[in-house]
This record gives C-alpha cells, sequence and structure tokens, in this order.
C-alpha cells in the first residue's frame, strides 16, 4: 500500500495533498450546484481560418507546412480499449477499412510519418531525417500497444523514434471531503484520469523538452479514433506558422446541440479572456446565461457558428514546454460524481478528478496566441467509437453515428473528394444503410500515404485536370511512392501496389470487371462474425479485381491496358521532390 501511495503521489503534478484540495474543491461546487462557467460569455474566436482542400489558401497554407514538416513531433494519447466499440483489442490495431485489412489504424499514422520522412528527405539531398512519436499507454494498453509494436517491427519506424510513456490512475474519493477511497484493507481504489495526462507525461519524462533541445519546432497532436488527422495536418501546420499561433485547434463545422465541443473566445465579466474548448453539455447553458438564444444553427450555414473541435492540435513547441515549466504539466480538472439523492452528499460510487487534452489551451499565458483552423466535414472528425447497435439508435435520431462503418466510408469519401478537386470524374456519395447505421458510399477509394501524403503531392501525380472516371461500384487502391496515373478509367476494383525503387506510370488504362461489393451481414452472419466484421455489420465480397504489382527495380508504363518495361526516372521520386521545392 505505500508503494502504491508513493506512486500515485509521484504521478500528480503536487503530489496527493494537491490531488485531494483540487478535488475537495471541485466536490464542493458541484454541492452547490455552481456553474464552471458562471460569468463567462463565448464568442467565436477572432483569430481562426476557413479553409477547403483545393482552394488557393489551402494550396499556400500546405506550402508553407511542407516548409516546416522537418520539424515536427507527434504525440497520441492511447490509454483505451475499443471495449466501447465492440472491439476487445486496443484501438490502434483496428483496422482502417477491409480494403486493406492488414492495415490497422496505428499503421496508417506511421505511414503518413515515414511518407513526409522521404519527402523531407527528397528535398535536402537525401539527409536522413526521422520524425518523433509518443505514444501515452495505460495499464489497459500497454501490453497491447508494445506486442503490436514489436510483432510488426515498429510498421519502419527505427524503435529510437518511438516513446511510450505510462499513464498511471489516479485515487478515488469516496465522499465531499475527498477522503480517499480503499479497493481492499490494503489498497487504495484507483480510477483513470482521463488522456490530458499526456501534458504531465510529456513534461516529467523529459520528452517535450528534448525535442525543442533537438531544434523540433511544432507539435501535431491528435488521437487514436479517427485516421482523417492527416488528411490536411501540413495544411493546419502552414497556419500556425504563418500567424503565430501557439495553439491551433482544428475543426469541423459543428451541428448545434450535437456532441462535440466548440472552440469560443470566453471573456469574464472581471475582465479576463481565453480562448478554448467548451465541451457540448456546457456551451447552452453558458449562452443562456450570457443573454444568448442558446446553441443553435445558423440559418445560412445550417451548421452552429462555432467551430466543432476535433481533438487535433498543433502546438508550438518551443511555447508549449515554456508553459509546462510553470504548470508542470498539469491543467484544469472536472470531477463528475453521481449521487445518492438530490441532498448531493452522497456518492452511488467513488469519484475521481478527470482532465482533457484539449484543456491545456486554459493554462496558456496571455502572451501565447490560440487560434483554429476549420475544414469541411468531409475532411474532418468521423471517430471509430460506437458499438453499432448504439450508432443505430444515434443514426436514427440524425445524429453522427461514430462507428465503425461511417468511419469506414469517410476514409473513403475523402480520398475520392481529393481526386473530385483535380478534375476527376466520380459519382457523389449515395445514402447506404448497415445494421441500421447509415452511411454515405460512392467509389471506395485508398490513397496510401506511400503515394499521396498530402493534397500538394497528390497533384504531381496526377494531369491537371486529373483525366480519372470512376464509377459508383469503383474500389481502387494506390500504394506505392512513384506511381503517376495520366488516364485511368475504371468500373470495377483495381489495386496498384509499387515497391520502393520501382516506378509505374499509368499512361492510359481502362479496367472493367466484377469489382468488390459491401454486403450487410445477416442477422445470422452479425451474431457469428469476427469482431472487425461484426463492428461493421457489412462485409465486403471481393468478386473480381485487376491488381499490378511493380517490383523494386522495375520501372513499369502502363499504355492501353499493357505493362510494358519503361526507362528509370533520373532521380527516385525526382517529379514529386522537384514539383514540391518549386511550391516551397
Amino acid at each position: 500500500m505505500l508503494a502504491q501511495l508513493t506512486k500515485l503521489e509521484e504521478n500528480y503534478p503536487g503530489g496527493l495533498a494537491a490531488y485531494v484540495r483540487s478535488a475537495r474543491t471541485l466536490l464542493g461546487q458541484s454541492a452547490r450546484g455552481e456553474n464552471p462557467l458562471d460569468g463567462w460569455s463565448p464568442s467565436v474566436p477572432d483569430d481562426g481560418v476557413d479553409i477547403g482542400p483545393g482552394s488557393d489558401a489551402f494550396k499556400t497554407f500546405e506550402a508553407r507546412g511542407l516548409k516546416e514538416m522537418a520539424n515536427l513531433a507527434f504525440a497520441v494519447p492511447a490509454g483505451g480499449l475499443g471495449e466501447r466499440l465492440g472491439f476487445s483489442g486496443v484501438k490502434f490495431a483496428l483496422p482502417e477499412t477491409c480494403c486493406s485489412t492488414a492495415t490497422c489504424v496505428l499503421d496508417v499514422y506511421v505511414r503518413y510519418m515515414l511518407a513526409i520522412q522521404r519527402l523531407v528527405e527528397r528535398n535536402n539531398g537525401g539527409k536522413p531525417c526521422r520524425l518523433p512519436l509518443a505514444i501515452m499507454v495505460s495499464d489497459d494498453t500497454a501490453v497491447g500497444i508494445h506486442k503490436l509494436l514489436d510483432d510488426n517491427s515498429y510498421f519502419g519506424l527505427e524503435k529510437a523514434q518511438v516513446t511510450l510513456l505510462k499513464q498511471e490512475k489516479v485515487a478515488a474519493v469516496g465522499d465531499s471531503d475527498s477522503s480517499i477511497s480503499l479497493k481492499s484493507d490494503f489498497e487504495v481504489a484507483t480510477k483513470p484520469h482521463g488522456h490530458g495526462d499526456i501534458h504531465f507525461l510529456l513534461h516529467s519524462s523529459g520528452t517535450a523538452k528534448k525535442w525543442v533541445d533537438e531544434g523540433r519546432k511544432w507539435l501535431l497532436f491528435f488521437q487514436d479514433t479517427n485516421t482523417l488527422y492527416f488528411a490536411h495536418f501540413l495544411a493546419t501546420l502552414g497556419v500556425s506558422a504563418e500567424k503565430g499561433f501557439a495553439v491551433n485547434l482544428v475543426s469541423v463545422p459543428r451541428k448545434a446541440k450535437e456532441a462535440v465541443g466548440a472552440v469560443c473566445k470566453l471573456e469574464h465579466t472581471d475582465g479576463r479572456k481565453m480562448v478554448c474548448n467548451v465541451e457540448y453539455n456546457q456551451l447552452e447553458p453558458v449562452m443562456i446565461a450570457a443573454g444568448m438564444a442558446g446553441d443553435v444553427n445558423e440559418e445560412s450555414s445550417g451548421y452552429s457558428k462555432y467551430p466543432g473541435s476535433i481533438n487535433e492540435l498543433v502546438y508550438s513547441l518551443p511555447q508549449y514546454v515554456e508553459t509546462l515549466a510553470i504548470t508542470n504539466g498539469q491543467i484544469d480538472e472536472f470531477i463528475n460524481p453521481k449521487y445518492t439523492d438530490g441532498t448531493r452528499t452522497a456518492f452511488k460510487s467513488p469519484t475521481r478528478l478527470e482532465c482533457m487534452m484539449q484543456d491545456y489551451v486554459k493554462t496558456v499565458p496571455p502572451s501565447h496566441k490560440v487560434g483554429w483552423t476549420r475544414y469541411p466535414i468531409e475532411f474532418g472528425y468521423f471517430p471509430c467509437k460506437n458499438d453499432i447497435v448504439s450508432a443505430a439508435k444515434l443514426s436514427a435520431t440524425g445524429v453522427p453515428p461514430g462507428s465503425a462503418s461511417t468511419a469506414e466510408m469517410a476514409v473513403y469519401h475523402m480520398h475520392a473528394t481529393e481526386l473530385r478537386l483535380l478534375g476527376a470524374q466520380i459519382p457523389p456519395p449515395q445514402p447506404v444503410s448497415y445494421r441500421g447505421v447509415g452511411c454515405m458510399l460512392s467509389a471506395a477509394v485508398v490513397l496510401d500515404p506511400s503515394f499521396a501524403p498530402c493534397y500538394s503531392v497528390l497533384a504531381t501525380k496526377l494531369p491537371s485536370p486529373a483525366k480519372l472516371r470512376l464509377s459508383v461500384k469503383s474500389h481502387l487502391v494506390v500504394t506505392g511512392t512513384d506511381i503517376v496515373l495520366e488516364q485511368l478509367e475504371l468500373d470495377g476494383a483495381l489495386e496498384i501496389t509499387v515497391a520502393e525503387g520501382g516506378s509505374l506510370v499509368v499512361r492510359s488504362l481502362t479496367v472493367t470487371n466484377k469489382g468488390w461489393e459491401f454486403v450487410e451481414l445477416s442477422d445470422e452472419e452479425q451474431a457469428s462474425a469476427v469482431e472487425t466484421t461484426a463492428i461493421r455489420g457489412f462485409k465486403l465480397v471481393k468478386h473480381e479485381a485487376k491488381s499490378i504489382v511493380v517490383a523494386k527495380g522495375e520501372h513499369m508504363v502502363m499504355e492501353n491496358g499493357e505493362l510494358k518495361a519503361g526507362a528509370a526516372p533520373e532521380t527516385s521520386g525526382a517529379r514529386e521532390s522537384k514539383d514540391c521545392c518549386a511550391q516551397q
């Protein structure tokens, strides 16, 4: 028990005494029914940018981000399992799509990192680039994430690039005086503290300071449930660099009363100001208290005027470390006790303090500029977090389901949208439903990060405008760095894979086959399906597909449907590197 108390003391800023003091304060406010935002009035923050991929502004900001990408570091909290989703493993192990079942979520994130490293190396004469990644694990996920990394040789990263930071639980308290609860005679009851612990761990481990000492300037925070974070992160980085943001909160359009936090500028009656995320259940009460109409959609857009926070953040790393030195990584906490009755004195079960990663912005000094960047919804937030039954209920009420099926379809839609923006002819998505979960489905497109880690690079792989025509039933999967798609007509399924050191130019290709089909599971199939299929509610039936594979050292040209040997590029990736440098 003393060893446990020592660990609890070490893993909370200020130790157990500070923890108990904070709990007493927050429990007192809860018992009195106080509004934590009393006296604050919300408005839309002045420092913000609305941009969409394909726009001139997006191209400008992404070009700036391409200049800054060598100075990046990445951090992601991954302390929870996929039990809420109906998946027994760590969420990192979930397959992103059923088109490429070998590609799990963590693999996708790493593929983006590796693609960015290649871009940096090619633009800097081959000088090695290694971007660091910090992953916060917990008692629940430490073993699973270690195994996932070890079994897959860190997905191509060097082991030294990855830092695993162990999140410890905090003591549970059993009454309004914050008495520490016991699980047994000589064991303290503990509970998770929340993903906000990642700030304390980056500080206490010295990881953030080490990155600054290495000359790194930027830190991208994201979460383990949404791979679309990487669809636009270089443009976000460009916004931060261009506008001098210490914190950039990435956002999407938000429907009023949607269970998504809102990016707000809060002004207090005493003159204090801050830009932060306001949770959806707090937004309307604080608006009404300030004499506003409440959380409503604007007639012009059909959305709330407040950007929806998606827990993707870009920090100025030196300013982040400066703030951590002052706060020791502690951020605003909250407590949510379940009372036995209206007297608000006794708890149904022990409770604990909680914290959220995005609330770091409440600790930054006034001199640090906090802003936001908002992207269209198709490039935004489609988390994979709710089980299929819960998702169907949400879908029936018009609320975004946040399911494995909607997350997968969003990946296809995002990639197809990028191609459309470059001139490709692809039918718009149509509504479909799998086990009661409403989705939008058109051509299923997966552009691996090795092929197109960002919009600017994708544009170099296609003519202008793109000469691609895909039918509504098409499935297109493209993997490999040196690939150019000059002309393609697809009505079916096509997989293109080019190994590192190989190249392929598709001069002209028409593919027609039976393709692949998403088929809703029957009741019997749903009951017996493996987890990764059951959480989706559909299976992918692969009737027929064309596969083009180019090995290392091969340089091929596809013309009139025939694959022939071609001339090797002057320098591997020459077209990509030259065009990216020209943009910079």
